[in-house]
């Protein structure tokens, strides 16, 4: 409608139909449209954060004691998953949900904060530890559907990187290092040696999970490679691969072990 300062000139016909002239009515549907865009967008943008609890849930959910952050890329294709824990690394308790990107290996600040991890995203969502986490629906992410996430990373020499990895770990006790041996070389396992090594992952497990988020970072690095071992027992090269890339890029610093 034209403003209380419009006139129209003398010896020139009213304005049209209902009062609005031509470039009233261009620049209302204009407005509307700009309107119309926006509330898509926000709709849009809430469709997008509510997935993304969705999936921050379903990991949550098994490990509620930790941070968790997911969030869509700029290509809004993409969906980024981290925790806090070693700069992006997914324990290998941790069962994936479907549609989701790891970060790759590497050593990041110590201080970096979950969300700050997930880089440039249009809509984030997280998880603090200990709050409330709503129960699973029959529509929620399935855990476990997504493992292939952890796939993709290139390991020169699997066997023997893990094998040196092991036995340049002073902190561990000797059976990881028959054990990291005996898988790496597919030469057999005893089941009593398998029942020693992964009585040493989960107390490597506790000692952190209990510390978080004062951790020790060495400590970590030794859950990372026990993962790596505990991935060839169950005869995953893939799943080796990944945990070993992260010891690799977290532990090994300046030709030797953070301390």
């Amino acid at each position: 409608m034209a403003s209380s300062g419009d006139r129209s000139a003398p010896g020139k016909p009213a304005p049209g139909a209902g009062g609005q002239s031509g470039a009233a009515m261009a620049g209302a549907a204009a407005a509307g449209g700009t309107a119309g865009a926006g509330a898509g967008t926000a709709a849009k943008r809430l469709a997008e954060h509510e997935e993304l609890q969705r999936k921050v849930d379903a990991v949550a959910r098994q490990a509620p004691n930790l941070t968790w952050a997911a969030g869509l890329r700029e290509d809004e294709t993409t969906t980024v998953l981290v925790t806090d824990l070693a700069g992006g690394w997914i324990p290998p308790t941790i069962k994936l949900p479907p549609g989701v990107t790891l970060l790759n290996p590497a050593h990041r600040r110590r201080d970096t904060s979950a969300v700050d991890l997930l880089g440039a995203v249009v809509a984030a969502a997280a998880h603090q530890p200990n709050t409330y986490i709503t129960e699973a629906g029959p529509h929620d992410p399935v855990p476990g559907t997504g493992e292939r996430a952890r796939y993709g990373q290139h390991i020169d020499e699997l066997g023997p990187t893990l094998i040196d990895a092991a036995g340049t770990n002073a902190r561990l006790p000797r059976i990881v290092q028959t054990v990291a041996r005996a898988v790496a070389r597919r030469s057999g396992v005893a089941d009593n040696e398998i029942d020693l090594f992964r009585q040493v992952v989960t107390d490597t497990q506790a000692r952190v999970v209990s510390a978080y988020p004062e951790h020790a970072p060495k400590d970590v690095a030794d859950w990372m490679l026990l993962a790596a071992i505990d991935g060839l027992i169950d005869g995953s090269e893939e799943i080796a691969r990944y945990h070993l890339a992260w010891y690799q890029a977290v532990a090994i610093r300046h030709g030797g072990v953070t301390p």
